[in-house]
Order: structure tokens, then sequence, then C-alpha cells
């Protein structure tokens, strides 16, 4: 099974093992673009824990209201997080992110896609 679907915010790519969300160049993620994406990932998902990678190479501002929805609702039906990251401004937002919102979902960040699968491939994709 392979999905797609595009918001205004991201691009959602989903097979039977891995959601893929590719964020995009949009000015800010506030509250309500946090919801949104959210929402859209989880009804791709359908219930169904699985490891995400999240590209958030695009992101330049994310306002705190937004990191705390996406880290603690935006957590759910997660198994591992890789963040694809190009440094230093996504670098940062995906450090504050980890040092501030501790889960005890995988989470790490990757400037490499193919670091980043294999990172999320040490986690079953089972349910």
């Amino acid at each position: 099974m392979k999905r797609t679907h595009e918001n205004n915010y991201a691009i959602y790519l989903l097979t039977d093992e891995l959601m893929h969300v590719i964020y995009k160049k949009v000015p800010l993620i506030d509250l309500k673009a946090a919801q949104l994406i959210v929402q859209d990932r989880m009804y791709l998902q359908e219930g169904r824990e699985m490891p995400v990678l999240c590209d958030i190479r695009d992101v330049r501002t994310i306002n705190k209201a937004a990191r705390d929805y996406l880290a603690l609702e935006g957590s759910l039906w997660i198994k591992a997080l890789a963040f694809l990251i190009d440094p230093p401004v996504t670098d940062d937002l995906s450090i504050f992110y980890m040092d501030t919102h501790p889960s005890k979902t995988p989470t790490a960040s990757f400037v490499s896609k193919s670091e980043a699968l294999a990172f999320l491939a040490k986690h079953t994709y089972k349910n």
C-alpha cells in the first residue's frame, strides 16, 4: 500500500512500513498548522504505530505552542522519529525539540536520508 496526501504545510508519503512527512517552506508553523499536520498524518496512519521520517529542511520558524503540540499530541502513533535536517537552522530546531521535550520514542536528527532510514529500520515496523 502506498498513499500520498498534501496540505498547505506538508506532503505525506505513506507505505506499509513508514510515514514520510515533508514540511513545506512556509513562513511559520503555528499551532493551527501543527494541528493540521498531525491530524492528516494520523488520518493516513489509521491508528497504526510506525516509524516517521520528518523532513524539516525547509522549516524556518515554529512557535512554542506548535512545538509543544507536536511533541505531545503529535507524537501519538510514532514508533521512532527521524528528523532530516539542513544545518544550521533546522539542526537548531531539532536539537531544541529533543532537549526540551524528552520522549520515550527513539528520536534522532540526520543530514543524510539514508542514515535516517537506517536509524528507523532498527525499530520494528509491526504493531
